[in-house]
C-alpha cells in the first residue's frame, strides 16, 4: 500500500507503523502459529476427535465474539467433515458465564466426547472438573486473562498463558478458534482425511468475515496481525463472499455492504448481536450467522433488531437512573478525597431495577462520562449480586479484582476479564463492604497517578486539510479500532449558526480560519428532548472528517466528539 497524502503519512505515524510494508495485510503476512503454546496437544485432540468421528460440542459465550467463534467452529468443522458436532451457549440469567457448573451439567446432557470451549474456559475449574470426571475429553480455547489456577482441562490454547511465544497477545476468543482450525487442517491433510473423505481441504481465509466481526466487536486492540484478519475478512464481506448472516444484519441497519469497514462491524452488526445474548438468548444471533437462505438471515435479523430496539429503551431508563445517583462527578474529586463515602457509592453502583444483561453498558457509559473506572451490579435470581467493571486507561481492572480478591479472600464468589473489562458476582450482603474495597484500590490508583483525564487527538489541522477529499482518505481505510483508533483533531471555530435536529443533535455551521467555504459539524445526543441550541459564538472541539453522503451527493461534515466555548 502507497501513502500518498502527508495527512494520512501523519495519522499513520501517530499509531506506530513506520513503513509502508506494515501496511501490507496480505494473508502471507499473518503470523505463524507455531509460537502457540500446547498446540501440538491441542490440535492433537481436536484431529483425533474427527477422525473418530467424535460427538463433539462447542460451548461458547452469550457475545459477539463467542457467537462468531462458535459459529467458526460449527461451520469449518462442518467442511472438514465433522458429521457430530453440536453446540450450547450459556443462558446468562441461568448458567452464569463460561463452562460454569450449570451448563457443564446441561452439556452432559448432550453426551459430548470432546467439548470444545471458545472465548470462555479459562477460569472454568469446576466445570472442567465436572466433564473430566465424566470421561469426557476437555479442550479450552480462550483469550481472558489466566488466573493463578487452572482447569485440569486435556489441553489449553490461549496466547495470554504465560508460556505461550505468540507473537500476539491481543488475538479475541474468534482469532484463537481460528488458528487453532489452521492447525487441525493441516493435520488432517497430513493424515490423508480429506481424500478418503472425498472433500476438499476448505480454504479457511472464506471465513474471515466471522474472525473480522468477533475481533471488532470484542474491542482487541487492532495490531497487525488482527489488522490482517480484520481487512481480508472485510474484503470479503465487501465482495459479499460472506455469510448470509452478516450480510442480512448490514442491510438492516442501513449500511451497504460494499462500503463495509470495522466501524459498521462496530456499531451497526455487533450491537444488534450482542442485544440477544444481553435480553434473550444468544442463540438466536448464531443461528442468524448459521442461516444459509437469504429469507432465513433476513427473518433472524429483523428479530435481532427487534430486540436490539429494545435494549436501547431499557439502557436509557437505566442510564437515567445511574446518572441520578453519579451526579457531576470527575477523578479531581478523588484526589485526597480522605475516604468519601459519598463518592464510594458513586463508582460502585448497584440499583433491584437494574437489568444484568446490560450491567456492562452502564458502566461503559458511566465511565466514559466521569473518566473513572466504574462497576455496575444487578441482582441474579438466587440473590446473589452479579457486576461488570469498566476501566480506564493504565488501571488494569482485573487486577484490581485480583488485588480485592488476595486482601479479603471470599468477599468476590467468582471474577474474570481483561485490563479494561470485568465481570464478577458477590454475596448480596458483601455488597457494602466490596464497594469499600473496590473504591479504596481506585482511591489509591488516582492519588498515585492522577486524574488521567486526557482525550489524546491527532492534533490540529491547517484549513487546507479540512477537505472532503481527506476524510474520503481516513474512510477508505477499513481497520480503525481499539489501539489503532479513528483519528480526531483539534480546533478553534467561529459558530454561524447552530440549531437542533432529531429532538437530540445539535447541528452547527462553523467558519474555520484560512478557509473560505464554512463548514457543517454536527454533535450528537447533546439536547434534550424540548431545549433550544445553546447560544454559541466560537468553540474549541475534538472532532473527526466525515463524510455526510444523501442520494449520492457527497458533503464534507464534522463530528465533534467534544467541545468547550471559549
Amino acid at each position: 500500500m502507497s501513502i500518498q497524502s502527508e495527512l494520512m503519512r501523519r495519522l499513520y505515524w501517530h499509531r506506530g507503523v513506520q513503513n509502508e510494508q506494515e501496511l501490507d495485510y496480505s494473508l502471507a503476512n499473518l503470523l505463524n502459529p507455531e509460537g502457540l503454546y500446547n498446540r501440538e496437544v491441542a490440535t492433537e485432540i481436536m484431529t483425533q476427535a474427527i477422525l473418530e468421528g467424535n460427538r463433539i460440542v462447542i460451548v461458547g459465550d452469550y457475545d459477539v465474539d463467542g457467537a462468531t467463534a462458535t459459529t467458526l467452529g460449527l461451520r469449518v468443522l462442518n467442511a472438514f467433515g465433522a458429521n457430530d458436532v453440536g453446540y450450547i451457549v450459556p443462558n446468562r440469567f441461568k448458567h452464569g458465564y463460561g463452562l460454569s457448573k450449570e451448563i457443564a451439567i446441561d452439556v452432559l446432557d448432550e453426551n459430548p466426547e470432546l467439548v470444545v470451549t471458545v472465548d470462555n474456559g479459562i477460569s472454568s475449574i469446576e466445570g472442567v472438573k465436572i466433564l473430566k470426571e465424566q470421561g469426557v475429553k476437555v479442550l479450552i480455547t480462550d483469550h481472558h486473562l489466566p488466573g493463578n489456577n487452572l482447569p485440569e482441562a486435556d489441553a489449553i490454547l490461549n496466547p495470554n498463558q504465560e508460556s505461550c511465544q505468540f507473537g500476539s497477545k491481543n488475538l479475541a476468543g474468534v482469532g484463537v478458534m481460528f488458528y487453532l482450525l489452521i492447525m487441525v487442517r493441516r493435520e488432517l491433510i497430513k493424515n490423508g482425511w480429506f481424500e478418503v473423505s472425498g472433500l476438499e481441504p476448505p480454504n479457511l481465509a472464506n471465513f474471515l468475515d466471522l474472525v473480522a466481526l468477533g475481533t471488532v466487536a470484542d474491542v482487541v486492540p487492532l495490531d497487525r496481525n488482527n489488522r490482517i484478519m480484520v481487512s481480508q475478512g472485510l474484503s470479503r464481506i465487501r465482495a459479499e463472499k460472506c455469510c448470509k448472516g452478516i450480510l442480512a444484519l448490514l442491510e438492516i441497519s442501513n449500511r451497504k455492504p460494499e462500503k463495509a469497514s470495522s466501524m459498521d462491524l462496530a456499531f451497526a452488526v455487533a450491537p444488534r448481536l450482542n442485544a440477544a445474548g444481553r435480553l434473550e438468548n444468544i442463540r438466536i444471533g448464531i443461528e442468524c450467522l448459521l442461516a444459509n437462505s437469504d429469507e432465513q438471515a433476513r427473518e433472524y435479523a429483523t428479530r435481532l433488531d427487534q430486540i436490539n430496539k429494545k435494549r436501547r429503551d431499557i439502557e436509557k431508563s437505566m442510564k437515567d437512573d445511574a446518572l441520578k445517583i453519579i451526579g457531576d462527578l470527575s477523578p479531581s474529586d478523588f484526589i485526597g478525597s480522605n475516604s468519601d463515602p459519598e463518592l464510594m457509592q458513586k463508582i460502585c453502583l448497584y440499583d433491584a431495577k437494574f437489568h444484568q444483561g446490560l450491567n456492562g453498558l452502564i458502566a461503559a457509559r458511566m465511565k466514559d462520562l466521569t473518566g473513572l473506572p466504574v462497576v455496575v451490579f444487578s441482582q441474579l435470581e438466587d440473590g446473589n449480586l452479579t457486576g461488570s467493571a469498566r476501566s480506564i486507561d493504565g488501571l488494569h481492572i482485573r487486577d484490581l479484582l485480583d488485588r480485592i480478591s488476595c486482601k479479603s479472600p471470599g468477599l468476590i464468589h467468582r471474577f474474570g476479564g481483561h485490563a479494561m473489562a470485568a465481570g464478577l458476582t458477590i454475596q448480596q450482603g458483601q455488597f457494602e463492604r466490596f464497594r469499600y474495597a473496590y473504591w479504596t484500590e481506585v482511591e489509591a490508583y488516582l492519588n498515585e497517578y492522577g486524574d488521567g483525564e486526557t482525550v489524546e487527538t491527532d492534533g490540529m489541522l491547517h484549513a487546507h486539510e479540512i477537505t472532503l477529499d481527506n476524510a474520503d482518505l481516513i474512510a477508505g481505510v477499513t481497520t480503525w479500532g481499539k489501539s489503532f483508533p479513528v483519528p480526531t483533531f483539534f480546533g478553534r471555530f467561529y459558530v454561524q449558526q447552530a440549531y437542533v435536529v432529531g429532538k437530540h443533535h445539535l447541528k452547527l455551521r462553523l467558519a474555520v480560519k484560512g478557509r473560505k467555504a464554512p463548514v457543517d459539524a454536527i454533535v450528537f445526543n447533546i439536547v434534550e428532548e424540548g431545549e433550544k441550541a445553546p447560544p454559541l459564538r466560537e468553540i474549541e472541539a475534538v472532532y473527526r472528517l466525515e463524510i455526510n453522503e444523501y442520494r449520492d451527493n457527497k458533503r464534507l461534515q464534522l463530528i465533534i466528539d467534544h467541545f468547550t466555548q471559549v
